[in-house]
């Protein structure tokens, strides 16, 4: 996906900047609408640079048009971009002590915040524009596209301003951004405009202007970290030259400022702007890995792709058969008494063999990926994150090779059914309960056709209970891997939480209730409802959060709706609720399932 190439160039001339030797150049060529060719990087340069130490890095991908950046994996791309920094970058930097960084951007904005942040630890850094009108690169410019250059600020709280719980701050520096095209996004949130008197994408015509607008970017960006209300998270809608927008990440401190959610903008959609990276936001893969881990990574993603290629595939073209005519669930159980999930909610799903797996493969290449993992065109794309969280958390080689096949029996609904795919699912955690649901079934779809497969296959599943149980603690185990990066758990999306509770009520209610199948599936068939009260919350960024370590109220409460009745059990009436907030911290799962059998047998 990347590239970088190096001049080397015996001639060095000494020159003193800002009381600074320079030593060199290392120019950044950001280029996703286009290639920058080293000669015109190297044209746009002041005469008295032309003659030192160059090296280009090339931050790079498949070209982005325009018309398609509102749906374009920009989260998934900057995800590459900070691997590429931490690695290529980061070692040529500190390899290159006195060299001015240089950045030359054709990005989209949102990208080229995320890229410059970061380059925060980094000073003598400078960046050129595409001017428009001459389509030349450039720091000074005698092209003059407004009259006068004057940066304003408008609506800053006063520091002292308390109940700010959302801040939109627009950048207009190229156009205008309207106010209703942001209040469609975040209607409630409290406005900050900076900006020109007189936007115009060519309206930066010197690098001291282009300064002054960072500048003052930081300096709202200080204030606003300053103010009482502590708000979490500025929105930051930007429209911005690229090399603008770089610089202005390069001004977002890590220790100071809230998380910076930036937006990308397009002309004909609505809303007009969809979120996007959310910069100083640890993405979920962001933990380093060693060359161990790597390995091992790539030795699962070999066996997962080899038993989806065999065992997937020919059980996903048997059921062809033996679901023609009849229910999916029917086609996988068919000794099933009637009656058994015949509602709409269950009846109304596809079989496994209508859905991509009989086809499908997991892919060798991309091994960085957003969010985990994607399905596209055929393809799985799994981070290595992925197979090194299930390995720590199930070592038996056979117990992997389930918790792959009932991940993808899971993802195949949710991309078949649910159409859920890598364009539909931006921000779906903003829709906890409506993201619950399709997991649950999701969850159970994959269970069941994980049962027909081990008996397809020629496993023991004679012990009902010990298979659906089994099959229980690995699908949780491998749910635990997403949220597993080597460290006790602060806090948790309350969808989360949610299920991770109903998991475990459903498996000690097949602990005690489920003696054969038509019991254990009339347990699943039921999604349970339950809840945990007394812990404090919080937003950010369109998601909800429990805080694990502090309370609402001095006691705990479980509540479920059991029997058609509503029961609650607080940690006053000796109920060890503090216990399953521990195995939610532990990621413990017999921590919680202790819990939940005191509460099944109350």
């Amino acid at each position: 996906m990347y590239g970088a190439d190096t001049v080397n160039r015996r001639t060095k001339i000494k020159l003193i900047h800002m009381d600074e030797l320079i030593r060199g150049l290392l120019i950044i060529k950001h280029e996703y609408f286009r290639p920058i060719t080293n000669e015109e990087c190297i044209l746009a340069l002041p005469e008295e640079w032309k003659n030192l130490n160059r090296e280009f890095i090339s931050v790079a991908g498949e070209t982005l048009r325009l018309n398609e950046l509102y749906d374009a994996p920009q989260v998934q791309i900057a995800l590459a971009q900070r691997d590429f920094f931490k690695k290529p970058i980061l070692e040529r930097l500190e390899a290159l002590p006195g060299y001015k960084i240089l950045y030359f951007g054709l990005a989209p904005i949102p990208l080229a915040i995320d890229l410059g942040y970061q380059f925060h630890n980094f000073r003598d850094i400078e960046a050129f524009q595409f001017h428009h009108v001459e389509k030349r690169w450039y720091q000074n410019s005698e092209h003059k596209a407004i009259q006068e250059f004057k940066v304003v600020t408008d609506n800053l709280p006063n520091p002292k301003q308390k109940g700010i719980s959302e801040l939109a701050l627009r950048v207009s520096i190229s156009h205008h951004i309207k106010s209703q095209d942001t209040n469609d996004v975040l209607p409630n949130a409290a406005e900050v405009d900076l900006g020109l008197t007189e936007p115009n994408e060519d309206a930066i015509s010197t690098k001291e202007e282009m300064t002054a607008v960072a500048e003052e970017f930081k300096k709202v960006m200080d204030n606003l970290a300053s103010n009482e209300s502590n708000i979490e998270v500025i929105h930051l809608f930007a429209s911005v030259p690229v090399g603008v927008a770089f610089i202005m990440g390069t001004k977002i401190s890590p220790n100071i400022h809230p998380f910076v959610q930036t937006y990308q903008h397009s002309a004909i959609e609505k809303p007009r702007y969809i979120n996007s990276v959310l910069v100083k936001g640890e993405i979920d893969n962001e933990i380093a890995l060693t060359d161990e881990d790597l390995k091992t990574a790539d030795e699962l993603r070999a066996i997962c792709n080899d038993e989806l290629k065999g065992g997937i595939r020919k059980f996903a073209y048997e059921n062809a058969t033996d679901s023609r005519g009849r229910a999916w669930y029917l086609g996988l159980m068919p000794q099933l008494a009637d009656g058994i999930m015949d509602g709409k909610f269950w009846k109304n799903l596809p079989s496994i063999s209508e859905t991509s797996l009989k086809g499908d493969e997991i892919d060798f290449d991309l091994k960085t990926v957003a969010d985990g993992f994607f399905w596209k065109l055929g393809k799985w794309y799994v981070d290595d994150h992925f197979y090194v969280s299930v390995k720590k958390r199930i070592e038996n080689l056979e117990a992997i090779k389930k918790a792959n096949r009932l991940f993808l029996f899971h993802e195949a609904l949710h991309y078949h059914k649910h159409k859920l795919t890598t364009a539909t699912a931006n921000n779906i955690g903003s829709f906890p309960k409506v993201l619950e649901t399709a997991d649950y079934q999701a969850d159970v779809f994959g269970i069941l056709n994980e049962y027909s497969y081990a008996n397809k296959a020629g496993y023991d599943v004679s012990d009902v209970k010990k298979f659906f149980l089994h099959s229980i603690d690995i699908a949780t185990e491998t749910m635990w891997s997403f949220d597993d990066r080597g460290k006790q758990l602060e806090e948790m999306q309350i969808r989360r939480v949610s299920r991770y509770l109903i998991w475990y009520w459903q498996y000690v209610l097949i602990e005690k209730f489920g003696n054969i199948l038509d019991e254990i599936v009339r347990i699943l068939e039921e999604k349970p409802v339950i809840e945990i009260n007394g812990l404090k919350t919080k937003e950010l960024n369109n998601r909800f959060f429990y805080d694990l370590n502090k309370r609402n109220s001095k006691y705990l409460e479980i509540g479920i709706f059991k029997d058609n009745e509503v029961v609650r059990h607080g940690s006053a009436s000796n109920m060890p609720i503090e216990s399953l907030v521990e195995g939610l911290k532990q990621m413990n799962g017999e921590l919680i399932k202790e819990v939940l059998r005191s509460f099944r047998d109350a």
